[in-house]
């Protein structure tokens, strides 16, 4: 019995998906009207068709899309269906509407335009989530952190170094989507099966009309194999993503286990158990987290799916492996928008961060560099006075800035053999972690001035995004307009 119930739950299909599932059909049956359109348009620019034809066709287009969004079935991509609608309109003729064409190029181009409009959807997410990130990051550039390496305290930072991170990664996220863009954001129309037609189609005005930017060139690599890597690359660019943010919520997951997290949630965001009245479960970072992991799993079997698949094989890159990059993609979408209202609902203790610092022994390196720098000891000399006092404060039960600069001069006249060659004041900034992070100098540092130097640059760099944006869709606005336009002087 309880197999049974397993068996069920596992392959429940959630009812996002569902309706998600339902949102992709009308949007690629929506490209293919775009298309027909198009074609009907270029046909008669270029004599093609005469304009009787021309005319009728148009009406016939526009009704039988009316007729098909009123319907109560689900809308599909299926040109071989609404053909026979403008036959029964039209005539036989109407078939003329196909000429040069073939339902290789026509779904090649739907794919397409489908992930084009994704990709900036997921830009566009990824802004927001970046601005969230970045919003923190600007309130906390003096909270000092632990930084850690093996999982170990290291060395004190800053919140916003720390965020700051994240953000470039996402910002090398930003390029490597918009790099796919680039190669998706290409027409294949005009190719027909692969080796395009016998008439002259003009497909530059295609492409401009249903608002692609550049040409696939090659007929074949148009439909045959482009369709495979342009996919994977996207995917990919994805994953990739992903794996840093998901990072990112380990990271805050990991903190957050703490009786007293260095960031905590907003009450309203924290969920509660059944039975255990003190808890207050990080949620939404989980489920974060776990989209992250299923985004990549997604995105490897897209490539899983295409490697194996001969050149002559176009429909397992199509249809099957398009499922799959709209799976990743509506996962990524979900996921960044997840994000960006999570973070939303941190509530950062600069008190609580800095006690944890101190707890521990990470200013050390401060130590050995404050000799070398103030009295040239040489750097191994004062990494091993460093050690032995942190040995020293370990097995004595002291946190760092519990020890007196007495005990110090203690530990260095035991190691070195000689008195201390540095004043009490010198020895208690070189312990303060507020001291270590005021006091790096090197590009990408966690000092004040390195850190608003560097969120200027996000901040600049994310408004730079917003603007492309702006204006990507701005252009697709346009060359929907444009096909309106020409559209509507054939009817």
């Amino acid at each position: 019995m309880a197999t049974k119930r397993l068996t069920c739950v596992l392959f429940v299909v959630p009812a996002w998906i569902s309706a998600q599932d339902k949102a992709d059909e009308a949007r690629l049956y929506s490209y293919q009207i775009t298309q027909h359109k198009a074609q009907l348009v270029m046909l008669r620019e270029e004599g093609l068709v005469d304009e009787a034809l021309a005319r009728r066709l148009a009406k016939a287009i526009l009704e039988a899309d009316r007729e098909i969004r009123a319907e109560a079935g689900p809308l599909r991509e299926d040109y071989g269906a609404f053909e026979r609608r403008l036959v029964a309109k039209v005539g036989p003729e109407a078939s003329n509407l196909h000429m040069g064409r073939s339902n290789n190029d026509i779904g090649a181009t739907s794919e397409r335009l489908f992930l084009r409009d994704d990709a900036l959807d997921i830009l566009n997410a990824l802004a927001q989530a970046r601005r969230a990130i970045l919003d923190i990051a600007g309130r906390n550039i003096d909270t000092v952190i632990p930084g850690y390496t093996h999982m170990v305290q290291a060395q004190p930072t800053t919140l916003a170094h720390q965020l700051s991170a994240f953000v470039h990664a996402m910002e090398r996220d930003e390029q490597r989507i918009r790099e796919a863009y680039r190669r998706i954001d290409m027409s294949p129309l005009g190719v027909a099966a692969f080796t395009t037609s016998g008439f002259a189609l003009n497909r530059a005005r295609l492409r401009e009309l249903v608002g692609l930017t550049e040409l696939v060139e090659n007929g074949y690599d148009a439909v045959m194999v482009a369709t495979a890597d342009t996919k994977a690359e996207f995917a990919s660019t994805l994953a990739l993503s992903a794996l840093n943010i998901g990072r990112l919520m380990q990271q805050f997951l990991i903190q957050y286990s703490d009786p007293r997290p260095g960031i905590r949630l907003a009450d309203s965001a924290a969920g509660h158990s059944s039975i255990m009245p003190q808890k207050r479960n990080p949620s939404d970072g989980e489920r974060i987290r776990l989209l992250c992991s299923s985004i990549i799993a997604d995105a490897h079997a897209v490539s899983l799916m295409a490697h194996n698949t001969p050149g002559g094989e176009h429909k397992d890159i199509r249809f099957e492996l398009l499922e799959r990059v709209e799976r990743v993609s509506r996962e990524m979408k979900l996921m960044l928008a997840k994000l960006a209202s999570f973070a939303a609902t941190w509530r950062v203790s600069p008190e609580r961060t800095r006690e944890l610092v101190a707890e521990d022994y990470s200013v050390m390196t401060e130590l050995a560099d404050t000799l070398l720098r103030e009295a040239k000891i040489p750097f191994r000399t004062g990494h091993a006075v460093a050690g032995a006092l942190t040995r020293y404060g370990r097995k004595n039960g002291k946190r760092p800035l519990d020890l007196t600069y007495d005990e110090f001069r203690k530990v260095y006249r035991e190691v070195a053999n000689s008195e201390a060659p540095i004043g009490e004041g010198q020895f208690l900034r070189a312990m303060s972690p507020e001291e270590f992070v005021r006091g790096r100098k090197g590009v990408g540092g966690p000092q004040p001035e390195e850190m608003g130097r560097m969120l200027a640059g996000h901040r600049q760099r994310l408004a730079e995004l917003n603007a492309w944006l702006a204006d990507r869709r701005a252009a697709i606005r346009a060359s929907a307009d444009k096909l309106d336009r020409a559209f509507a002087k054939l009817h």
